[in-house]
């Protein structure tokens, strides 16, 4: 069953300053939905929001199916004592589900109430999420964005360059069925870009990006969703930059 992201009269402040409110979006498969606005308007707060690593003000989130995964891409830059293979099996979430999945085979050793049922949960779970062949899987990205380096090296040793091919391999190994990318051009080579949105125009399930690259969001999105800081107020507008900047003017 193809996933959705739905969000309604989601609310969100930073401290007493109200950021936006009675947000109402629904992401299908298929839809790259752009998130645009000033600085401080609240686009990452949304992502963070969605990937629940913030609490709303208000309002409510939700997948359907209800068990979707939810990927994230943050703007800040991967942690300098993580290898490459360490920060992809993060971001892919093969990590998380590989520590569920090692649980769950120790309680099935074990014996416990339950665990049958808990570990095929959990090797369903490390199964849809790539983790049966990340390791291939990363060196033939890594080749494909162009990022000649071992999967072991530390990303502190890389160069601004460098960490961002690696974010954009993060991205296209990434089975999630629901993906949020914060500002993901940042120092991507037109190369790197073409391959970003090359992913991004093919991929099947919903996808909401905050950026600022006019030229990026005009190629990949379908939908914008504008947060106005000034009015407190949230517009919708279908199509690209290019498209939101005629509707907007009218």
């Amino acid at each position: 069953m193809p996933a959705s992201l739905h969000i309604s009269a989601l609310a969100a402040g930073f401290g007493a300053r109200p950021l936006f409110a009675d947000l109402d979006l629904v992401v299908g498969p298929g839809d790259v939905v752009a998130a645009v606005g000033p600085n401080g308007a609240g686009k990452s707060t949304l992502l963070r929001i969605i990937a629940g690593e913030h609490t709303p003000d208000g309002g409510a989130v939700r997948t359907s199916p209800t068990d979707a995964t939810v990927g994230y891409l943050p703007q800040s830059p991967p942690r300098g004592d993580e290898t490459i293979l360490e920060y992809a099996a993060r971001r892919t979430g093969v990590a998380a589900a590989q520590a569920e999945f090692d649980c769950a085979t120790a309680a099935l050793t074990a014996g416990e109430p339950g665990a049958e049922d808990r570990y095929a949960a959990a090797l369903d779970r490390w199964l849809a999420l790539g983790g049966g062949d990340l390791d291939a899987r990363l060196g033939e990205t890594l080749a494909r964005v162009g990022l000649d380096v071992a999967v072991d090296q530390p990303l502190g040793e890389l160069s601004g360059g460098q960490a961002a091919r690696a974010s954009l391999a993060s991205i296209l190994l990434s089975q999630h069925d629901i993906l949020l990318l914060d500002e993901p051009t940042n120092n991507l080579d037109q190369a790197g870009l073409g391959v970003l949105t090359a992913y991004l125009s093919s991929v099947s399930g919903p996808v909401l990006v905050a950026s600022h690259d006019r030229r990026f969001l005009d190629e990949v999105a379908t939908g914008v969703v504008e947060l106005d800081l000034h009015q407190q107020a949230v517009h919708h507008y279908t199509g690209g930059w290019t498209d939101y900047r005629a509707a907007k003017a009218l």
